[in-house]
């Protein structure tokens, strides 16, 4: 298999959707949809979350917002059919692994919405910052206690997301670090390996495609796609050095190679 260095060009598929007028009509339909949704949710599902999971006690309150978001976001996508159809596939591989830290592969800024679909009880998000400074999005972002990579030292990141494990919360990495504009794998940023490596913690693979039809390199607005996303058994590393920590990188660049960025 093809290490990254020279990356593995994405071949599969039509080439990029030009924005016609029907798409874009399609477009305004759909975020008349998405804004109306959201804001029903937020007036009826939020405070009952906040009841079922009572917010009010202490320590409480993040988890019921992460209940809320992960609700929010897998009826987003469901709810979005037919522009999008969603296949999750092998999702026994990773139920019943708590704490874990799940590692997905990045093609758009959608793909945060399908954190709906782990089966995880708690996810918290570690994302870059760009997203913490969105309008209404970053409060409940800093409600849920989601974590910027970019804030602070790694050493000061890594101590605060180990907290984060040893409360029994899974985290979610996109280990590329940004979207992929190409369709080519970029090299995976090691902090995710290293954390689980330090702390004893599994590591689950889940991959993505057809998010790149999701305002991705594929097209620059939300275009009709069918959307499947896998999960891989856990790995844990058999050790603190490095190359036990490169293994388990490794093993996740082959599946994303396998499964997503095909030659």
């Amino acid at each position: 298999m093809k290490r990254i260095g020279g990356t593995t060009p994405w071949t599969a598929g039509p080439d990029r959707r030009p924005a016609t007028p029907g798409l874009i009509l399609l477009l305004a339909v759909y975020a008349l949809w998405y804004l109306t949704f959201t804001a029903l949710l937020i007036a009826g599902v939020l405070p009952v979350t906040l009841v079922r999971y009572r917010a009010w006690s202490p320590g409480r309150f993040p988890l019921a917002i992460r209940r809320f978001i992960q609700f929010y976001g897998r009826m987003v996508i469901t709810l979005s059919w037919p522009l999008i159809r969603v296949r999750v596939e092998s999702r026994t591989a990773a139920q019943g692994v708590d704490p874990c830290i799940y590692v997905i592969n990045h093609f758009s800024f959608a793909d945060v919405y399908f954190c709906g679909f782990l089966p995880g009880y708690q996810t918290v998000i570690a994302i870059r910052s760009w997203p913490f400074h969105l309008p209404v999005f970053n409060i409940f972002m800093r409600w849920a206690g989601y974590m910027n990579v970019e804030a602070g030292s790694s050493r000061e990141f890594l101590e605060r997301a180990a907290l984060v494990l040893k409360s029994g919360a899974c985290l979610l990495f996109f280990p590329e670090g940004h979207r992929s504009r190409t369709g080519r794998l970029q090299p995976l940023r090691k902090g995710a390996f290293l954390l689980a490596a330090q702390n004893g913690i599994p590591i689950v693979p889940v991959t993505i495609k057809g998010t790149e039809y999701l305002g991705g390199f594929r097209s620059q607005l939300l275009s009709p796609c069918r959307i499947t996303m896998k999960f891989f058994p856990p790995i844990l590393a058999k050790g603190l050095d490095f190359h036990s920590i490169q293994e388990v990188r490794h093993q996740v660049e082959d599946i994303y190679q396998r499964e997503v960025y095909r030659t």
